[in-house]
């Protein structure tokens, strides 16, 4: 797959160093020492040797088209996707693997699709019960690997649930805690976005999570030989409903602030109609008018009259308008009126402003200070 060509293969084809070097430009892409990807088929006679490597001609027509229409360079999203990718084959096809060696960390959250934020490159990382050295490809650490590996994609690596609880010390709680969640919501819903969106969330959904954090995290958390006290903290409070990397990291925000009382994915009805689904809703302590059994909450059923709070929170990335334009915007616009009418205060944070504790805070309070008095046992890491 992936027209992976090593080395070795490439210089008994025929190919010396100044040529692989010189077809790096051109029609060759170095994913690690020794190890490159044909990327397509090319018209000059020097490095028609290649096209034997290709055995997958999907790969080719990617980079064919990407070529054509200009994306990766115009489109970060899609830039930040193919590096991901990038970095799984790098892992996935380094020759030099030894006996005992099981991806961990940071290269295992690649290989699990775990989403990561703002991490650089860096060399591959694997555990190994006896050797422990560092390469500029590999760096090995020296640890027991116990029953937390698995076989993935023809990888020995870290079960996705222990590679979560690593990222915690390795790229502190909030980006393992963001880890954590979207393990558990794969483990409960599966990886398939677009059927979730289509068929909404089980009502029953909120009940099996105690459960699966159970099954997933406990075993993990009674091997760590250290940080189990902050990762036990985090397991408690995982959910499923963080339908991306920044809706997790605000939610962990929320509860550093120590505004426990709120609900993910509430959908909110204009009469009969659905109107929209909130990222968050923030409620008080005891609400008379809480959310039904299945999240939802109709118009009807308003505490504007009471003067408790009702604040919704939105947490928007760019790409979502970069896709709809126009017509996403102004179906938004339509909605965040219609909230403020039913007594609605709506705030919107950006992907930024969810990366600091103290930018969130100063944005939330500003706008809706009576969140103030709600406060209680703050989170604390």
């Amino acid at each position: 797959m992936f027209n992976i060509a090593y080395y070795q293969d490439l210089r008994a084809a025929g190919a010396s160093s100044a040529l692989i070097r010189e077809s790096l430009e051109c029609c060759l892409l170095k994913l690690g020492r020794g190890v490159y990807s044909v990327i397509r088929r090319c018209v000059n006679a020097r490095h028609l040797m290649y096209a034997q490597f290709i055995d997958d001609d999907e790969w080719i027509r990617y980079h064919e088209e990407q070529a054509e229409r200009g994306q990766q360079a115009r489109d970060p999203a899609l830039q930040a996707r193919y590096r991901e990718h990038l970095n799984r084959l790098r892992i996935l096809s380094y020759p030099s693997y030894r006996s005992g060696d099981a991806v961990w960390g940071i290269s295992a959250a690649y290989l699990h699709r775990i989403r990561m934020f703002d991490v650089p490159r860096g060399p591959i990382t694997v555990i190994n019960p006896r050797d422990s050295s560092r390469t500029a490809e590999i760096e090995r650490r020296r640890r027991p690997t116990c029953d937390d590996v698995e076989m993935h994609e023809g990888a020995v690596t870290t079960t996705a649930a222990r590679t979560a609880v690593d990222l915690i010390s390795l790229l502190g709680p909030a980006a393992g805690f963001a880890a954590m969640e979207q393990v558990l919501r794969r483990h409960l819903l599966g990886d398939d976005e677009d059927l979730i969106f289509r068929l909404g969330y089980p009502p029953q959904l909120m009940d099996d999570v105690p459960g699966a954090v159970d099954e997933l995290f406990a075993g993990p958390l009674s091997r760590m030989t250290r940080g189990s006290v902050r990762a036990k903290k985090l397991a408690k409070l995982v959910s499923p409903l963080s339908e991306s990397y920044a809706e997790s990291r605000t939610s962990l925000l929320l509860h550093q602030l120590g505004l426990h009382e709120f609900v993910q994915q509430v959908t909110v009805f204009d009469g009969r109609k659905q109107l929209t689904r909130l990222d968050f809703l923030l409620k008080g302590p005891s609400r008379p008018d809480s959310a039904d059994g299945d999240g939802s909450l109709p118009a009807a059923r308003g505490p504007g009259a009471r003067g408790e709070p009702r604040v919704a929170l939105y947490v928007d990335g760019t790409q979502k308008y970069a896709d709809g334009g126009f017509d996403t915007m102004n179906k938004e616009s339509r909605q965040h009126n219609r909230l403020l009418a039913m007594g609605y205060k709506v705030i919107r944070f950006k992907f930024n402003e969810v990366m600091s504790l103290f930018t969130f805070r100063q944005k939330l309070f500003s706008q809706a200070p009576e969140l103030k008095q709600l406060c209680d046992r703050h989170l604390l890491l």
